[in-house]
C-alpha cells in the first residue's frame, strides 16, 4: 500500500474516533455503529497486508455471474443449476500460495475455497498471483440468509465486479439499493453486462451506453462498464486484464479503505454540521463588551481620573494666587478620606446595577445563540450550560476586571516648568507692582528725587510679570486639558481591554470552547 494512503487512512480513522469520544449525543446511534464497524474492518484489513487482492463478483439472480466466475477462473468451480437460487455461500478462487488468513477473516467456508493453479498451468496465471476472487450469493435472492451475506461480503472486499445481464441491468432495487449508496467506492467497482451473446452487436452498444448513463446518474463516474459472455468467452480476456493489472498496482485495498473512510467522514460532518464563528468572532462582541464596559462603571473611572488630573495640575500650574485660593475645593476622590489615591480611584467603581446585569446577560445570551443557532441541538445545548456557568459569575467577574487595571498618576515634567514659570512671573507682577507704588509715594514727597530710567524699569518688570503669567496660564490649561483626556483616554482604552480579555477569556470562554472543540471534530474529518 502507498504510504501516503495509509498515513490518509489513518488520519481520518483517528478524526472518527474523536468524534466516536465527543459523547452519546453528538452522532445518531447509526452513525456510531457503523463508524465502529469501519475502525474495525480498517484494522483488520490493514493488518492482513497487501499480499492479496480481494475482488467479488456480485449480482441478481440469473445474472450469470456464477458462469463469468468459472469463464475468468478456467475451472467449473462455482455450480450453475437450473434451479434459482443457485449461490448460496461465497466461494472463492485463490492464485498464488497463501490467502488462509485473509479467507478466514471473510468467513469463507474451508469447503469453498480452491486454489488455482496445478503444475499444468505453467507460468499462464502468474499475472494474478494474489488475487482473491469471490463468487457471492445473489442480492435479489428470496432466501434472506444469502442477501445478508451477500452485503456482509460487498462492505469488505477490496473490489466489486457487478454482473448483470441485459433483461435486468436497469433494475431499480440494484441501483437504489446498491450502486447509488456505493457511490464513493465507484473507481472500486467494474459493472459487466453479461450474457451479450444474446444481443446484437446494435443492441450491445445500445445497452452498454444506456447503462453507462445509468451509472452517471447513480454517482459512478469512475465506474468502467465491460461487455462480456460466459458462453462465447467474449470480454473474458478483457476482464483477467483488470484483475491483473489491480493485483498489480497492489492499491486496491487502501483505496476502498480510504473511500469508505472519506464517506464516514463527510457523514459525520454532515451531523456534526458546518463550524461557526466563536462569540467573540461576530460584530455583536464590540457591542456586548461597550455595554459590559458601562456595567463595569469604566466611564465614572475615567471622568474621576480627567478631573483628578485637572485638580491636580491646577494646583501646580495655575496662577498661584488662584491655585491657592481652590486649596480647600472639593477632591473628586474623596481624597481627605486616606488611603492612597489609586484606592480612592477604584472606589469610585459604582456597583453594576441588577438592570445592568440584566443588560448585559441579555446581549451575551443573544450574542451566544446567534453564534450556536446553526449548529445541531446537542451542540446548542452544550453552548448553553456553558453559558450559565459564566452568568452565574458575571459581577465579580466584571468588579475583578476594573480593580485589576494598574491605574497610576501621572506627574508629567512640564508641571514642574510651569510651576516655576507661574512663581518666577508672580513675583515679579509683584515686585514690579510695590516698585511702582514705592516710586508713586517718593514722587509725591520728592518730585525731583528719582532717576526716570528707574519708573521703566518698575513698569517693565510689572508688564513682564503679568504678561508671563497671562501666557503661561493660558498655555498650561490647554496642557492640562490635553493631559487630562489623554489619561483618561489611557485609563478608558486599559479599562475596555481588560473588560474585553474578560468578556473572552471568562465570559465567553466555555461557550468559546465548546465552539473550538465542534470545529476541531469538524476539522479532523476533512479530506486532504
Amino acid at each position: 500500500m502507498n504510504d501516503s494512503t495509509q498515513t490518509e487512512i489513518r488520519r481520518l480513522a483517528d478524526g472518527i474516533r474523536h468524534s466516536l469520544s465527543l459523547g452519546e449525543d453528538k452522532l445518531s446511534g447509526e452513525a456510531r455503529t457503523e463508524a465502529h464497524r469501519l475502525l474495525a474492518r480498517a484494522e483488520d484489513r490493514l493488518g492482513l497486508g497487501e499480499d492479496f487482492t480481494v475482488v467479488a463478483f456480485a449480482g441478481s439472480t440469473g445474472s450469470g455471474k456464477s458462469s463469468l466466475f468459472n469463464a475468468v477462473a478456467g475451472l467449473e468451480i462455482a455450480r450453475v443449476g437450473v434451479r434459482r437460487p443457485t449461490t448460496a455461500r461465497p466461494t472463492a478462487c485463490v492464485w498464488g500460495e497463501g490467502g488462509t488468513d485473509v479467507l478466514n477473516w471473510l468467513h469463507v467456508p474451508e469447503r469453498s475455497r480452491t486454489w488455482r493453479e496445478s503444475a499444468l498451468d505453467g507460468d499462464d496465471q502468474r499475472k494474478l498471483h494474489g488475487l482473491i476472487l469471490l463468487d457471492l450469493p445473489d442480492h435479489d435472492s428470496t432466501a434472506v440468509e444469502h442477501r445478508v451475506e451477500s452485503d456482509r461480503l460487498v462492505g469488505l472486499v477490496d473490489v466489486v465486479f457487478w454482473v448483470v445481464d441485459p433483461q435486468k441491468y436497469a433494475d431499480f432495487s440494484l441501483h437504489s439499493e446498491y450502486l447509488t449508496k456505493l457511490a464513493e467506492n465507484s473507481s472500486n467497482m467494474v459493472v459487466v453486462l453479461n450474457q451479450i451473446d444474446k444481443l446484437s452487436p446494435e443492441e450491445q452498444r445500445a445497452a452498454a451506453d444506456h447503462l453507462q448513463q445509468l451509472l452517471v446518474a447513480d454517482g459512478l463516474t469512475d465506474t468502467q462498464v465491460r461487455m462480456a459472455s460466459a458462453v462465447t468467452r467474449e470480454g473474458i480476456p478483457e476482464i483477467r486484464s483488470i484483475l491483473a493489472d489491480t493485483v498489480d498496482s497492489k492499491q486496491a485495498a487502501a483505496e476502498r479503505l480510504l473511500s469508505d473512510m472519506q464517506a464516514m467522514a463527510r457523514r459525520i460532518q454532515g451531523e456534526l454540521g458546518e463550524p461557526v464563528p466563536a462569540p467573540n468572532e461576530l460584530p455583536g462582541a464590540a457591542r456586548l463588551v461597550e455595554t459590559m464596559s458601562e456595567a463595569a462603571g469604566v466611564e465614572a473611572v475615567t471622568q474621576t481620573v480627567h478631573d483628578d488630573y485637572i485638580r491636580r495640575a491646577y494646583r501646580k500650574t495655575g496662577y498661584p494666587v488662584l491655585a491657592w485660593a481652590q486649596r480647600n475645593a472639593p477632591d473628586p476622590l474623596g481624597a481627605k478620606h486616606g488611603g492612597s489615591r489609586e484606592d480612592l480611584i477604584r472606589a469610585s467603581v459604582p456597583a453594576t446595577s441588577r438592570a445592568q446585569g440584566s443588560h448585559v446577560r441579555l446581549m451575551a445570551h443573544e450574542l451566544i445563540t446567534e453564534s450556536v443557532s446553526s449548529l445541531p441541538l446537542p451542540w446548542q445545548k452544550a453552548a448553553a450550560e456553558a453559558e450559565k456557568t459564566s452568568t452565574d459569575e458575571l459581577a465579580d467577574t466584571l468588579d475583578s476586571a476594573v480593580t485589576a487595571v494598574d491605574i497610576q498618576r501621572q506627574t508629567p515634567g512640564w508641571w514642574s516648568v510651569a510651576h516655576v514659570l507661574q512663581i518666577v512671573f508672580f513675583v515679579a507682577t509683584l515686585v514690579g507692582l510695590l516698585g511702582l507704588i514705592v516710586q508713586a509715594v517718593l514722587a509725591l514727597a520728592a518730585p525731583t528725587a528719582l532717576p526716570g530710567w528707574s519708573w521703566a524699569v518698575t513698569a517693565g518688570l510689572f508688564v513682564i510679570g503679568v504678561v508671563g503669567s497671562i501666557i503661561t496660564s493660558v498655555v498650561a490649561k490647554s496642557a492640562r486639558n490635553k493631559g487630562a483626556e489623554g489619561a483618561a483616554r489611557e485609563v478608558d482604552e486599559r479599562l475596555r481591554r481588560a473588560v474585553g480579555e474578560v468578556a473572552e477569556s471568562s465570559y465567553l470562554q466555555p461557550v468559546i470552547a465548546v465552539v473550538d472543540e465542534h470545529r476541531g471534530a469538524y476539522d479532523k474529518l476533512r479530506q486532504h
